[in-house]
């Protein structure tokens, strides 16, 4: 478990505001989603026989998303200290819609939801050790290299919650709907909580300084998107598995670091 103190890097802790806030609220959305994905990862290890390697992996992937809920719990009460006190709206709307799919939807929706999440681990780990150094220059170095580690393990576990999903009945055709199902829903509460942090920054600021804010936004989400778009394809493909991913540049150091931790 890093030890992090968060209280005087955030919320700006990279010297593009729109960008930092674009990972604030991932963070967001982090702190119930893991949890989810946590209580249906122990679903699925509960059906599985003993002696199966698959629960030892269930296990390890549990105790990775329960530390970075811990971090990010952290994380989070920084931007709440630092003015952003709905968030914990966003947030505990999050919690109960979590808990209506625990209770309502089969499993099979559930880690569906889990691998559709996890699709993206690899893809956003390439992006933060690859394609942004510029916009990581002068970052408060604890900040992103929290965010580097965190998403090494991503990359890590990136075979977990797809297997689970194919050992409890997936197929392609479910697999590619439940995967929209949950990259539409994660990004109308990342939207929620990236527009309200950077509406309470705009009530500080000229128009000019507003109109440049909106400007910068629109740049980092294009350079996103275009990063995304280029990664689908594979992810499209009847035969797509995680293991084919590449681990990024640098990202073992970190998984080095935790396990001499260990």
């Amino acid at each position: 478990m890093p030890q992090l103190d968060f209280s005087e890097s955030l919320p700006a802790w990279a010297p593009n505001r729109e960008f930092a806030h674009m990972f604030n609220a991932f963070s967001v959305i982090i702190m119930q989603l893991e949890p989810y994905l946590n209580k249906t990862a122990a679903r699925v290890r509960g059906q599985l026989p003993h002696g199966d390697p698959l629960r030892d992996d269930l296990t390890i992937f549990i105790r990775q998303e329960a530390t970075h809920t811990l971090i990010h719990r952290q994380y989070n009460e920084a931007l709440y200290r630092a003015g952003y006190i709905g968030l914990k709206t966003i947030e505990q709307d999050m919690a109960d819609e979590y808990q209506r799919f625990l209770d309502t939807k089969p499993l099979l929706w559930n880690i569906g939801y889990a691998q559709g999440f996890e699709i993206v681990g690899p893809i956003y780990a390439e992006f933060i050790f690859e394609k942004i150094d510029d916009l990581l220059e002068g970052a408060d170095q604890k900040v992103a290299d929290m965010w580097r580690w965190h998403l090494a393990e991503e990359y890590e576990h990136r075979m977990v919650a797809h297997e689970a999903y194919h050992r409890v009945g997936g197929n392609y055709f479910h697999r590619l709907w439940v995967t929209w199902k949950t990259l539409q829903h994660l990004g109308r509460f990342n939207a929620r909580a990236e527009k309200l942090m950077l509406d309470i920054d705009a009530q500080a600021m000229t128009p000019q300084e507003r109109k440049a804010s909106r400007i910068r936004t629109r740049k980092v989400h294009r350079r996103l998107s275009l990063f995304l778009l280029r990664k689908v394809l594979p992810v499209l493909m009847p035969w797509y598995t995680p293991a084919r991913w590449r681990a990024p540049d640098g990202a073992q150091h970190f998984l080095d670091m935790t396990a001499a931790a260990e």
